[in-house]
């Protein structure tokens, strides 16, 4: 079954179920029909790419792209095991994580999982990152595009640390940096030396699409 046969309005159900049991349901009688996994993901993924366009509308709010996004999770996890690697072709790789301090991560989460959905291959960091994590992932994982959340004020300047260390050790000019969360805007990104900063997951997908000229 492919994704012009499926209602949107039905993948959206199942990505807003909020005991996640619909999509492990979805999954498993895909599999269990002979649908390849890839083809299972991208139909998903035109649910929760609706879901985003209609929080943008402003029909949906931010729990429900948790809830979406949370059990997107749960299907990428399910299935990702099951992909061959011809069948994956990556838009680009991203690595995410929330700065050195800050231990928030719904909007870092949703936004890693907006990205694989979108076809980008990311690498999650987790929370309270220290610049030098930050740097050994961009020297050993050698990312298009580094992303990073933070919530708390008093925590965004270690944002410029990240790119004052990726300057210092000379990896700067080879990779893109997005910042997000709710402290930070376009003048802050600009003040730092950041390329982009995206207002939340759903312009946050755009933006890096459009660091990479894919947009």
């Amino acid at each position: 079954m492919d994704g012009t046969e499926l209602s949107v309005d039905f993948l959206v159900g199942i990505l807003l179920d909020f005991g996640g049991e619909k999509v492990v349901r979805y999954c498993e009688e895909e599999l269990e029909r002979g649908t390849a996994p890839y083809v299972v993901f991208a139909n998903l993924s035109l649910g929760l790419n609706e879901i985003g366009r209609r929080y943008e509308r402003g029909r949906f709010f931010t729990s429900d792209l948790i809830v979406s996004g949370s059990n997107m999770k749960k299907a990428v996890e399910m299935l990702r095991p099951l992909f061959k690697q011809e069948e994956m072709s990556s838009k680009g790789k991203v690595v995410i994580g929330t700065v050195r301090g800050d231990v928030h991560d719904i909007g870092k989460t949703i936004f890693s999982i907006m990205l694989q959905a979108d076809g980008f291959e990311v690498l999650d960091l987790g929370v309270d990152v220290t610049e030098e994590a930050f740097v050994e992932a961009v020297e050993t994982a050698h990312p298009d595009i580094l992303a990073m959340s933070a919530l708390l004020t008093s925590t965004t300047s270690n944002m410029k640390s990240v790119i004052d260390a990726l300057v210092e050790k000379g990896l700067r000019k080879d990779i893109k940096i997005i910042i997000g969360g709710r402290p930070v805007n376009r003048d802050y990104a600009e003040q730092i030396g950041a390329d982009e900063y995206g207002k939340d997951a759903i312009e946050g997908v755009r933006k890096c699409l459009s660091l990479l000229g894919r947009s």
